[in-house]
This record gives structure tokens, C-alpha cells and sequence, in this order.
């Protein structure tokens, strides 16, 4: 430990022969000589600039005395220790100056022992006092954590909170606060053997934002005070990042809403623990923050696991991943737990494979175990759903490869879904790569029906459900359901139904 002595008197044939004595000895000693003061009123200011732990003052100088020099600087905050510099016709002066709570004084002209050992001596008292100090600061720092635990966990009154806030000086003073938690993002082991503190308190240097960062149930819990969550996600992700490139091995953090006060500091402590115990529903991110939530729209109803059945028996995958996209945003909305949606997924996969298997026997050899195997080893939602999407197509083209009857399912179920458009035999075939005189012949087999009645009846089949359901104009139902002259859906919805579309209306559906 450096030890900062200064001299100050105003001669300077004393001054030199001061400064050589504590030279000699000042490498060894650990002390380094500050500039000396030539007078009382520049050493005063060297004092206050300087800050050093010993002051070898001269008792008597030319317009301020050594004594004023000390009560000034006392005055002023100076908390070093004074030696005072004296002659034989000052000694009853000097003893007085004790009062001042000077260490001693050295009689002129000055002895190199006595010297030295006053230095050795006080120097001894400043390590003995730095180390005191060290040890009340652990403490306090422990005292002030536990503190801001309970702050944290809410885990004590009020009042008692506000008399350890007075009693360790925590000063909880800021337009908002915010609480951060940090896990291991994978279970390996880190390079270097660094542990989980250790690697938060990096994440964290240099950062006056945070207020202290403390353990607990295996995982890091930071407050922060005068930063918005989103500034600092951003910060966080920046830092994260080079955390990998250090040691291999990312954190997930995860960042509470903010509050205003630091009596809610628990409400956002609450937040970022509920934001990790839900971080399989947000994929690659390693910063989570509750805006992730904000802002999302309840979505429709899923698809029923029959729906899901039938798009799988007539191949149409865009139906598929639709699916799929509605059960995504189910999840988040309802906040589902990776257990939950696992289990779920892994029921209707079962349960698809043995009802598809049942009809459709190339289904049954799918190795469903490995399917499932593949599901469970996942730790994000969009990666499961890609699985299990996957799971499903292969399904579908199995079916697909079973013969025509199969395909005829596929391109009803397109009629049934494109009914409103201009639908021609030849474009179906081409769609589906077939022939489309054979297509036909085909399709009149396996329905019973021929291509053009079975879309007039699927047309007036919906056109029934509109009639009876809503108070649209006949005309604009005939545009809804394909048929672009009405005159044409006249004679279609009688042939079929056996009376006009305005008597089906009267009969069966509201008033125009």
C-alpha cells in the first residue's frame, strides 16, 4: 500500500535535507513525496489538492502558522494525519497543537530514526484502518443485498425496509427501476470453470445503472434504476454476445416490466421470472422483455384435430403450416408451458397416425417413435412446429402414394375451399399433373358425381348457409358462391334445391 507524505516549511535548507531522509528510504517504504509548500498558504492548497496521508508541517511560518494550516484543512475535510515540524523555543507551542489531533512532532533539527519511525508508525495505523474499513464495506455490501433481496421478494413490512435503507444509506432515488434475471442458457459446462456470478458481474462492468446484482435458486438477479427495458435488452444482447466469444457460453436474461417505485420492485422481479419459465415460446432469444407480449391479438379458433386429418389426407399443405401458425400464436396468447405443448402435439400425432393408419395401411409403417423422439429433444416453439410439420407432410405423402383415390380426395377438398372461383376441369388437372379426360372419368367414379355437379353442389350447398345466415342481396350471393350471372344461379339453385333463392330466403333465413 502507497503511502503520499508532504512537507511543508517555508526553508529551504530544511526542506532539501526532509525530502533527501525520506528519499532514501522511500522505494522501500512504499511512500512517494508529493510536492512540497513553501509557505503556509501554498501548502494549504497543496493539501487540499493533493490529499495526502501524512503532512510534516513547520509550526512557525511567515504569514500562516503551521497550527492554522491544520485547523483550515481541518475545516475544510482534511482527514490525513499532521506531523509538526518545531524547535526547542516552540516545544510547549507544539504540545498544545496535540489538541488538533496531530500525531506527534519532530524537534529540529530532525533525527532520521525519529523520523521514520513516526512514519512506520502511521503508516501502520492507515493499513490497520484501510483493512477495518475493507471488512465494514464487505459487510455493509452483504447487509445492503440482503436489503435489496427483501426489496426485491417483498419479503419484510415496509417500515422495515425504509429504517435498512436509512441505516446501511441505500439511496432507492430514480424516475423508474427495473429487475433483469439471468439463467444458464445451456447446461454444459463454461470454459475456464467461470461461475454464473462471475459471468454476470462481467456482463455488468462498468454499468452505474445497475444497483447490485446478487444469487439466488441457481440463477443471478440484477436491479436496475433510471434505464428503459428497451434500451436495455439492447445493451444486454451487445454485451452477451462478446460474454459468448469470452467464454462459449451465452446467459438468458430475462428483463421485468418497468416501475416507478422501488416498493414495486417485486412486481418486476415477478415479470422477468414468469418471461423465463415461458422462454421456450420465443425462440433464439436470449433477452427476453415483457413488450414481447404487449401488443398481440387474440387469435381465432384452432383447427379441430378432424380439420387437421383432412388436410393431411388430401395433401394440402398450406393448410398444414396454417395450422400450425394458428396453434403458434394459441401458445404465446395462452402463454402455453413447453410441457403443455409437447404434450399436446405428441397426443394428436398418435392419435393421427393411428386413425390415418386405419384407412390408409403405408401410414402405419412410419416409425411414429422416432417422429416423436425428434419432438421432445426440442427447445424452442418454431423449431417443434417445423418438426412437426415434418411429421405430418410425411404422413400426407403417404397417402398420396396409395393411387388416384386419394388424389380425387385432394381435389374435392380443393373444390370445398375454392368454390368462389372460376373453376375449370383442365385447370384442376393441371394442377394436379393429371390427364383431364382421365381426371374426370376418375373423379366421376370415386364421388359418384361428375366434376360440374359436384361444384354446383358444393356452390349451392354454401349459397343455402348464405341465404339462411345473412341478409346479403341474392345477386351478391351468386358472386360469393362462383355463378357470375344470376340468371345462371336462378336455374342452378331451383334444379337443385326446387325452389328460387328469394322462396328458400322467405322459408328458411331473414327478411330482406
Amino acid at each position: 500500500m502507497e503511502i503520499k507524505v508532504m512537507l511543508i516549511d517555508d526553508e529551504k535548507i530544511v526542506r532539501e535535507g526532509i525530502c533527501e531522509m525520506i528519499l532514501q528510504g522511500a522505494e522501500e517504504e512504499q511512500i512517494r513525496l508529493t510536492p512540497c509548500g513553501k509557505d503556509g498558504r501554498s501548502g494549504l492548497e497543496l493539501i487540499l489538492s493533493e490529499r495526502p496521508d501524512i503532512v510534516l508541517v513547520d509550526i512557525k511560518m511567515p504569514g500562516m502558522s503551521g497550527l492554522e494550516v491544520i485547523k483550515e484543512a481541518r475545516a475544510r475535510g482534511f482527514e490525513g494525519h499532521f506531523i509538526i515540524l518545531t524547535g526547542y523555543s516552540e516545544f510547549e507551542y507544539a504540545r498544545s497543537a496535540i489538541a488538533l489531533g496531530v500525531e506527534g512532532y519532530l524537534l529540529k533539527p530532525i533525527d532520521e530514526e525519529e523520523l521514520w519511525s513516526y512514519l512506520r508508525r502511521i503508516r501502520e495505523d492507515i493499513e490497520k484502518a484501510a483493512k477495518l474499513q475493507e471488512r465494514h464495506d464487505q459487510v455493509t455490501d452483504k447487509l445492503r443485498w440482503d436489503l435489496l433481496r427483501r426489496i426485491v421478494l417483498n419479503a419484510a413490512p415496509l417500515e422495515e425496509l425504509i429504517q435498512d435503507m436509512e441505516r446501511y444509506q441505500m439511496d432507492l432515488t430514480a424516475d423508474c427501476f427495473c429487475v433483469a434475471v439471468c439463467r444458464e442458457l445451456t447446461p454444459e459446462p463454461v470454459a475456464g470453470g467461470e461461475s454464473l456470478y462471475s459471468r454476470t458481474c462481467s456482463l455488468l462492468e462498468g454499468d452505474i445503472s445497475c444497483m447490485g446484482v446478487f444469487l439466488m435458486d441457481r440463477q443471478t438477479v440484477l436491479v436496475f434504476r433510471s434505464v428503459e427495458s428497451a434500451l436495455l435488452k439492447s445493451r444486454l444482447e451487445k454485451r452477451d454476445k462478446r460474454l459468448q466469444a469470452a467464454c462459449g457460453s451465452m446467459l438468458l436474461i430475462a428483463i421485468g416490466n418497468n416501475v416507478r417505485n422501488w416498493q414495486d420492485l417485486s412486481c418486476s422481479y415477478e415479470s422477468a421470472v414468469f418471461l423465463l419459465d415461458h422462454s421456450f415460446l420465443f425462440g433464439q432469444e436470449n433477452v427476453l422483455t415483457i413488450e414481447q407480449l404487449c401488443g398481440m391479438e387474440k387469435n381465432g379458433e384452432m383447427i379441430s384435430l378432424e380439420h387437421l386429418e383432412t388436410l393431411i389426407e388430401v395433401g394440402e399443405l398450406e393448410g398444414i403450416r396454417q395450422a400450425l401458425r394458428i396453434f403458434h400464436d394459441h401458445c404465446i396468447w395462452h402463454l402455453l408451458k413447453e410441457d403443455e405443448i409437447k404434450l399436446k402435439l405428441i397426443q394428436d400425432a398418435l392419435q393421427l397416425h393411428i386413425r390415418l393408419g386405419k384407412k390408409y395401411p403405408s401410414v402405419s409403417g412410419i416409425d411414429i417413435q422416432s417422429g416423436l423422439e425428434r419432438l421432445l429433444g426440442v427447445k424452442e416453439l418454431k423449431t417443434l412446429l417445423v418438426r412437426y410439420e415434418q411429421l405430418l407432410i410425411a404422413f400426407s405423402q403417404k397417402i398420396g402414394s396409395e393411387g388416384i383415390g386419394s388424389v380425387i380426395r385432394r381435389v374435392y377438398y380443393y373444390m370445398e375451399k375454392n368454390y368462389d372461383k372460376d373453376l375449370k376441369l383442365e385447370g384442376i388437372a393441371k394442377l394436379f399433373n393429371y390427364n383431364s379426360a382421365y381426371l374426370g372419368k376418375r373423379f366421376q367414379k370415386e364421388m359418384g358425381e361428375s366434376f360440374n355437379n359436384s361444384l354446383d353442389i358444393i356452390r349451392i350447398a354454401n349459397a343455402k348457409r348464405l341465404l339462411e345466415e345473412t341478409d346479403l342481396k341474392v345477386y351478391q350471393i351468386s358472386e360469393q358462391v362462383g355463378y357470375s350471372s344470376i340468371d345462371y344461379f336462378y336455374v342452378k339453385f331451383k334444379k337443385y334445391v326446387g325452389i328460387s333463392p328469394r322462396d328458400y330466403r322467405r322459408l328458411k333465413g331473414p327478411s330482406e
